[in-house]
């Protein structure tokens, strides 16, 4: 017996998306969620990757009208119930254990895609150092680390800061998303030519084109975008 199932007889573990304790053995799901999980389906767009209506359609309308600065995102799952709750329990209620469930299943599901691009490396969406403190971690940085395990891509938390602790952007309409981070991402150091760019949720695209826009600034000549939920 490892330590890890030691560890698992004393401390059980949860289920990642309904919170029930886990049987024996089990990793990070219950059997009864499995069949929960809203999977993001084909056809996708090849921009933000939610499900496209028309199938003959490349780019949703929003990405056709409104072009972002990253390639294109990977998300997993649509951001609704259970999934949606899940997120929130990691991000805000101390779950942080979550994120090595799906962290891992970023890098299983897009593993095909990971080796054709050949990222340089991952990189979490900062928080700023104030709400680090405050939650005691940050969620991006644990996807990042699972995602790591399964692809060997390496983690380059610093190369990415926040400078500025900017108001929550789920308060914000879309303008104001934008404005709000106009300034509050910037790199340290040089950018590799290509990157993954870590995040739990992407909404409109505000943070991850904020977090581009450093990037590209910094060296990056491409930067993708990989997801938990769109």
């Amino acid at each position: 017996m490892d330590w890890t199932n030691t560890l698992d007889l004393f401390f059980p573990r949860r289920c990642a998306v309904c919170d029930e304790l886990l049987s024996y053995g089990t990793r990070g799901i219950c059997k009864d969620c499995e069949n929960r999980l809203p999977y993001v389906k084909e056809p996708r767009c090849f921009c933000c990757g939610r499900t496209l209506e028309d199938p003959e359609e490349e780019y949703c309308q929003e990405c056709q009208e409104n072009p972002h600065l990253f390639v294109r995102v990977f998300p997993l799952f649509q951001y609704i119930p259970p999934v949606s709750d899940a997120m929130a329990a990691m991000k805000y209620q101390g779950r942080a254990e979550y994120a090595g469930f799906y962290g891992t299943l970023l890098g299983e599901q897009f593993r095909k895609d990971w080796m054709e691009l050949r990222p340089d490396c991952l990189v979490p969406v900062p928080v700023h150092p104030n709400r680090k403190r405050k939650r005691g971690y940050n969620q991006a940085e644990l996807l990042a680390e699972a995602m790591s395990e399964v692809t060997g891509i390496p983690v380059r938390k610093k190369l990415l800061i926040r400078s500025a602790d900017t108001k929550a952007q789920k308060k914000l309409s879309k303008e104001g998303r934008r404005g709000n981070l106009a300034a509050a991402f910037s790199c340290e150091e040089e950018a590799p030519p290509c990157v993954v760019l870590v995040d739990d949720i992407f909404t409109t695209g505000a943070t991850a084109d904020a977090c581009t826009k450093s990037l590209l600034q910094a060296g990056a000549r491409r930067v993708y975008v990989a997801a938990v939920c769109c």
